[in-house]
């Protein structure tokens, strides 16, 4: 399926301005012949001729990658492979096409379908409460024993005309004091529904971070500034730690308790976030009460919380300093983990927020997900969507990690449209392990494009082309009918 929306785009913008196109040809230096198959996506575009079409445009390039749309792409050929919900007549077309042509309409099929996934959840939970919950079976069971109690005495009421002053006034008593008890269980259930614990999260908050996430392209630049005055205030040697904790004392809040369960990285993360939270909502409170994708209050305080976390890294690991350190280590998370103190993941999430237009570090995908394939985190890559809706490709080497916990697992993978990518993984702990619980491993990956791998020192020793793993997205997307990892039927033949 073609996913290249830039010529659909260069067409639409053309129109737009009244140019022709053997006008636009001329300022691109092209012929119009090949801008026409551009225009029909019959022709790749990138490099030095994409910038040349903005300038003839009069629009930034970014208006014309078509990183958005691809997102959006992949989001709806998501929503095609639902089971649930995919046509029994196949795949339903290019979904490019619709993103190109109608991307209103593409926008409101992703809401739609982001409403419905919210009212499944919501149906599920409720259906699991009422199936499990023993303060309903009880309720609904203490209800049709006061309903059927009332029913028999008012049938002896209505039916017995020999009753004696004595015995009605015991019955209706009776109808008394059980209806005062369905009440009373009546106003408990309602009380119950209607409490704080008992309604149902919705998922789409999470989702809605993440549309502001890769929006923003996962970086804010208020937060560096923001980040580099703390370390620029710091005191004599007085390190980033102790001016946090010197920070919360002159303002009267309370330092975060450390426990047990944290590890030391985690505890320095949180002392740091905690003293740096009311100045990162004070830096981004406009963007996070405005942005488009955050569409409710929910879905704003995750967001606000996202950043808080993004101007503790910062301050950890500064931008420049950052930077020069990856470029030189050749983006080893080991060794980048011990220069700056930060755990594994720490440093893997900091590599993929080197976004600063004109200093720019390799671009990362970052993904992280639990031992049962539950994504936590992720920010895809252009020509890598990562999955949504569904579990991710047994293939790609996040899942290998959990197989031996601490090493990192590295591999090529080539996705069927030939797209090249270098994967690599590890599962880590999340706190230190104890007799007394299980290990909470989650397993942290990072993939950039195979063109990049030669700056990676993660792409050292393997054989590219004999190595190269032949991986999907999710297996419902996937045309490779004769992997032998295969879950479920392709969609698309």
């Amino acid at each position: 399926m073609n996913e290249n929306l830039a010529g659909l785009k260069i067409r639409a913008l053309r129109r737009k301005s009244g140019l022709t196109q053997g006008e636009l040809a001329r300022r691109a230096g092209i012929s119009p012949s090949y801008l026409n198959l551009i225009e029909l996506n019959k022709r790749a575009i990138g490099g030095a001729l994409i910038d040349r079409i903005a300038a003839g445009l009069t629009v930034d390039r970014a208006e014309l990658d078509g990183e958005a749309e691809r997102r959006v792409v992949a989001d709806l050929d998501e929503i095609a492979a639902d089971p649930e919900i995919a046509s029994p007549a196949g795949h339903p077309g290019s979904a490019a096409e619709l993103v190109g042509r109608n991307p209103g309409w593409a926008s409101l099929t992703l809401r739609l379908h982001r409403a419905w996934l919210d009212k499944s959840e919501a149906i599920l939970a409720l259906a699991d409460r009422l199936n499990h919950d023993p303060f309903l079976g009880d309720s609904v069971h203490r209800m049709l024993t006061n309903a059927a109690s009332i029913r028999s005495a008012a049938e002896i009421l209505e039916d017995d005309d020999a009753l004696t002053p004595a015995d009605r006034r015991r019955f209706l008593s009776i109808v008394a004091d059980d209806t005062q008890k369905l009440s009373g269980t009546a106003k408990s259930l309602l009380d119950f529904f209607d409490s704080a614990h008992m309604r149902v999260r919705s998922a789409t908050p999470a989702e809605h971070v993440d549309a502001f996430i890769l929006a923003t392209d996962n970086y804010f630049p208020a937060l560096e500034e923001l980040a580099a005055g703390f370390l620029e205030a710091l005191l004599p040697g007085e390190t980033p730690d102790a001016a946090a904790r010197r920070s919360l004392r002159v303002r009267g809040l309370h330092q975060p308790e450390p426990h047990l369960a944290e590890t030391a990285e985690a505890r320095r993360f949180g002392l740091l976030r905690s003293a740096l939270r009311d100045d990162a909502r004070a830096a981004t409170r406009l963007l996070v009460e405005t942005h488009p994708a955050l569409a409710s209050d929910e879905s704003r305080a995750l967001a606000a919380s996202a950043l808080d976390a993004y101007a503790a890294a910062a301050v950890l690991m500064p931008y420049e300093a950052f930077l020069a350190a990856a470029t030189r280590h050749r983006y080893d998370l080991d060794a980048l983990s011990r220069l700056f103190g930060v755990s594994y993941e720490q440093a893997a999430h900091r590599l993929a927020t080197l976004r600063r237009p004109g200093a720019e570090g390799v671009r990362f995908a970052f993904m992280r997900s639990d031992a049962s394939g539950y994504v936590t985190k992720r920010l895809p890559l252009p020509r890598l969507p990562l999955p949504r809706y569904g579990n991710s490709c047994p293939l790609w080497a996040i899942h290998a990690a959990f197989q031996t916990p601490g090493v990192t697992v590295r591999r090529f993978g080539e996705l069927p449209s030939g797209e090249q990518f270098l994967f690599f993984a590890r599962a880590v702990e999340k706190r230190p392990p104890s007799a007394a619980v299980p290990r909470h491993l989650m397993s942290v990956m990072l993939v950039c494009s195979a063109a990049d791998a030669a700056r990676v020192g993660y792409g050292d020793g393997i054989d590219r082309a004999a190595a190269m793993v032949p991986v999907g997205t999710l297996c419902r997307l996937c045309p490779r009918t004769d992997c032998s990892h295969r879950q479920e039927a392709p969609l698309i033949a």
